[in-house]
């Protein structure tokens, strides 16, 4: 059980060896396998997300593109009606100055202003120039009482962004004479207030169109530089036009400076025409940018597309990898464990072998041993018998001597009890002997205590004989009590503890210390004492 055991925890350490070998060789190829199509997937997305922004550049250039477009186309339109209203106020002057000199009759009035405003409603702008439009009469009776007749018009072209149009027609219609003509005038005026409602229609949908623009530019990010671009010379074409403008308005009041009017006007003009082929390059640039962007955007679908089936490829080999290493690893595990049983099974045939062999050695040699022992065994049965014969008749004698020995052993046994009851009582005459020693020692010891009290009383009546005062004596008694007092070990503290053996008197701490220190003997008598010998004394009244 425990070989087939150990088999089996061998064949799966193996196992687990082989396994992370595999694993530690597959480890930095899947690794690397691994970032590559993370790098690869981290590309693709990159390059989803630039094919979306440049679609939505592509659409955004497109609506650029077509609101230039139509702004160029009505600035188009826009240039030849303002020059043909430059005209018409031209001509319309000169007929004013003509009736000025040739009539001298009743005037009438007339007063005609459209204002624009930034972002008005339709319906407002026809009413107010309904309401504008009115024919004062009463203006026209003070005018006779003055005497002098006046004709005023001011007129101007309708532009977006508030600019405020105003035209006043001031006529005194001649007498009789030209009533007809007056009847003629006024159809011409309602055609020209329905051309100047159309004209405000107009202008209100350019401005909700420039506005509209305006609002698109502000949404717009600020990576699109061209759109910048764009708008800043949209800005300038405007800026240019309102300027037109007002020199149109300047010269419609200016009559006296009509050349140098009509010369700015074409100076302007020749400038728009520039500025519009410039917007004209500009366009055919974007287009040139956008086929850019388009080819950019096909290459990199390409790319992308090529990337994806590279990356297919890549994991299909991967896969294919991996089958192809497990299949191999199975295929190495199965016969390295066959190699190992087949390696095993030899070397228990080889084991079996030799043992055998040393069997058969050691047999041979037990066999040539017990020969010789068996030749051995023959010739000291010879000499076996021989010392028999001798040792029979040693035995005789060897039991005649034992039994003499035996009587000797009784003799002497008896003596032995003889000489054990007399040491007895040997070691009880000593120990008494001893113990009256002992008592006899202890009495010497006080008596030669008593003696030494006694010479010390001896000195110290001497003393007194041979001193002088008593101050004295009384001083040297109280120097020796003090010295009784002390302890004569340390001769510092007083006495303050006894042995009970010996009944000597120290200070309890140097008998602690010496107990402590395993000195556990009497400084006086050299007494052996332990802890339970030395006690307090208390020498107090």
């Amino acid at each position: 059980m425990l070989a087939q055991v150990r088999k089996e925890y061998e064949m799966l350490r193996i196992e687990f060896e082989q396994n992370l070998a595999a694993n530690e060789q597959t480890g930095p190829i899947n690794r690397e396998m691994r970032h590559l199509i993370t790098s690869l997937q981290n590309h693709n997305q990159q390059l989803k997300g630039e094919v979306h922004r440049y679609k939505r550049k592509y659409k955004d250039t497109n609506t650029e593109l077509t609101k230039l477009k139509k702004d160029i186309e009505e600035l188009q339109s826009k240039l030849p009606a303002s020059q043909c209203s430059l005209q018409d106020s031209k001509e319309s002057l000169l007929e004013c100055k003509e009736e000025e000199t040739s009539s001298n009759g009743d005037t009438y009035k007339v007063k005609e202003e459209s204002c624009i405003k930034k972002e008005p409603s339709e319906d407002e702008i026809e009413l107010t120039c309904i309401s504008q439009f009115e024919v004062t009469e009463e203006g026209g009776d003070k005018e006779k009482a003055g005497g002098s007749p006046s004709i005023k018009k001011e007129g101007g072209t309708p532009g977006p962004g508030g600019v405020v149009v105003k035209k006043e027609v001031k006529k005194e219609p001649v007498a009789h004479r030209e009533q007809h003509r007056a009847k003629d005038v006024k159809p011409a005026e309602s055609e020209l207030v329905r051309d100047l409602k159309a004209q405000l229609k107009k202008t209100v949908n350019e401005q909700k169109e420039m506005k509209l623009l305006l609002d698109m530019y502000k949404g717009v990010s600020k990576e699109q530089r061209d759109k910048v671009q764009l708008m800043a010379a949209e800005k300038k074409l405007r800026a240019d036009n309102e300027e037109l403008r007002q020199q149109l308005k300047k010269e419609s009041k200016r009559e006296e400076r009509k050349k140098m009017a009509d010369e700015d006007a074409m100076r302007k003009i020749k400038h728009l025409e520039e500025q519009h082929y410039l917007m004209q390059k500009q366009v055919a640039t974007h287009k040139q940018e956008e086929e850019a962007l388009l080819n950019e955007m096909e290459v990199t679908g390409q790319a992308f597309e090529d990337m994806q089936e590279q990356n297919s490829r890549l994991i299909q080999q991967l896969r294919e990898k991996d089958d192809a290493n497990f299949k191999l690893m199975s295929e190495r595990i199965k016969s390295n464990q066959l190699h190992k049983l087949s390696r095993e099974e030899k070397e228990a045939l080889k084991e079996q072998v030799s043992t055998l062999t040393t069997q058969v050695e050691a047999t041979n040699i037990v066999v040539r041993k017990l020969e010789e022992k068996e030749r051995i065994l023959q010739n000291s049965l010879a000499t076996v018998e021989k010392e028999l014969a001798v040792r029979q008749q040693a035995l005789e004698m060897h039991k005649r001597k034992a039994i003499e020995s035996a009587q000797s052993a009784a003799d002497l046994k008896l003596h032995l009890e003889k000489y054990h009851a007399q040491m007895k009582e040997a070691q009880q005459v000593v120990a008494e002997k001893t113990s009256a020693l002992e008592a006899e020692a202890y009495k010497t010891k006080r008596l030669q205590e008593e003696i030494a009290q006694l010479r010390r009383k001896t000195e110290r009546m001497k003393k007194i004989e041979l001193a002088g005062t008593l101050d004295e004596v009384m001083m040297e008694e109280i120097r020796e009590y003090k010295e009784t007092l002390t302890c004569p070990s340390c001769k510092v503290k007083r006495k303050d503890a006894v042995l009970s053996k010996c009944f000597h008197v120290f200070c309890y701490d140097c008998l602690k210390t010496r107990y402590e220190t395993r000195q556990r003997k009497c400084p006086k008598c050299n007494a052996a004492f332990g802890a339970n010998d030395y006690h307090r004394l208390y020498l107090g009244s």
